[in-house]
C-alpha cells in the first residue's frame, strides 16, 4: 500500500510539473525589419508590426496569429527603455529578434525579450 502511494505522489508530481511546462513555453520570431511601431495615448500599450510571416499561433492569445505585438508597461521605466529601444532600431532600419511569451491585456502577443540585430 505504500508502494503505491508513493508511486502515484511521484506520477502527480510529474503531471504538475509537465503541466508547468507551458508556462516557460514562448515563440521565437528572428531577424524582422520593424515596419510599424507606436504607442496609445489612453494608456501604457505599445505596438510593433514585423515583416515576414504570421507569429504568435502558439500562444493562443485571443487575437490569433498576425504581425503584430504589444506591451502594456510603456509608462513605466523598462517599457520606456523598451519603446526606446524599439523605435531607434526602427529609425536605423536594423532587424529585431524577439521572444513572445504571453498575451498583452489586449490578447495580442506580447513580447518577454528582444535584441537588435545586424
Amino acid at each position: 500500500m505504500k508502494t503505491y502511494k508513493t508511486i502515484m505522489l511521484w506520477v502527480l508530481a510529474v503531471c504538475a510539473c509537465l503541466s508547468c511546462l507551458n508556462a516557460y513555453a514562448g515563440e521565437d520570431v528572428s531577424a524582422r525589419k520593424i515596419i510599424d511601431i507606436g504607442c496609445h495615448n489612453t494608456d501604457g500599450t505599445c505596438f510593433v508590426d514585423l515583416d515576414g510571416a504570421a507569429f504568435g499561433a502558439s500562444l493562443n492569445c485571443p487575437v490569433g496569429a498576425g504581425n503584430q505585438f504589444r506591451f502594456d508597461n510603456s509608462d513605466t521605466a523598462v517599457g520606456k527603455r523598451t519603446f526606446a529601444a524599439l523605435m531607434a532600431a526602427y529609425l536605423s532600419g536594423k532587424h529585431l529578434s524577439v521572444h513572445l511569451g504571453s498575451c498583452s491585456s489586449q490578447g495580442w502577443p506580447a513580447i518577454q525579450w528582444f535584441y537588435v540585430v545586424d
